[in-house]
């Protein structure tokens, strides 16, 4: 394939994320990111540094920082991630919504607390605007509840109950169990990480 289109093409680099992907979920971070970063490479050489592709591709190496307990780093991809989401996409995007969230989840794992709250926070806005469907809902609900936790290990008594009521209303109203409101010290949901798609080249 490289012979033919060149191992400078987009081609190549959508290749090359799908590569990375397949070895995310085999768990191979350390190989996964290596081929990511050469994804992002090529992308920058052929898009320049504001473009969606690579906003997906920093997302990804973001995604294996995070899940391979490199938080530092997933932090920073994470930042580089959201500057060129907003350029690119608009503030109100979910995708800028999900960095945000990945961003408060990093910084709730170190015990900054407070700054974890501005993330989410941010996030949950987003998504009341944007929300248009049942699946928008539960994520509004499952922000609520990280920032529930948050109040919790805050001690801030009321404003947990508040958040915490208002996500099992939502499941409820979603018809799912109340078992999917999680009360504790600190809790992390399940939301998928790398992100298969590329946006048109033009």
């Amino acid at each position: 394939r490289r012979l033919v289109v060149g191992d400078d093409s987009l081609e190549v680099a959508a290749t090359l994320n799908s590569i990375g992907l397949v070895l995310y979920k085999m768990k191979k971070y350390s190989l996964a990111l290596d081929v990511f970063i050469k994804s992002l490479r090529i992308r920058r050489n052929q898009l320049g540094h504001k473009h969606r592709d690579v906003a997906i591709i920093l997302y990804n190496i973001g995604a294996v920082y995070l899940e391979s307990g490199d938080d530092d780093e997933a932090f920073k991809t994470f930042q580089e991630t959201l500057r060129v989401e907003r350029t690119v996409l608009g503030s109100d995007s979910p995708d800028v919504a999900t960095t945000l969230q990945h961003m408060g989840q990093i910084q709730q794992q170190r015990g900054h607390l407070k700054e974890a709250l501005g993330y989410f926070e941010e996030s949950l806005a987003i998504r009341y605007r944007i929300s248009e469907s049942d699946d928008d809902s539960i994520k509004i609900a499952r922000i609520l509840n990280h920032i529930g936790n948050i109040f919790l290990q805050l001690r801030e008594t009321t404003k947990m109950m508040k958040m915490f009521t208002k996500a099992l209303r939502i499941y409820r109203r979603m018809g799912r169990p109340d078992s999917e409101l999680v009360v504790q010290g600190f809790n992390c949901y399940f939301m998928p990480l790398c992100r298969p798609q590329a946006a048109a080249t033009a």
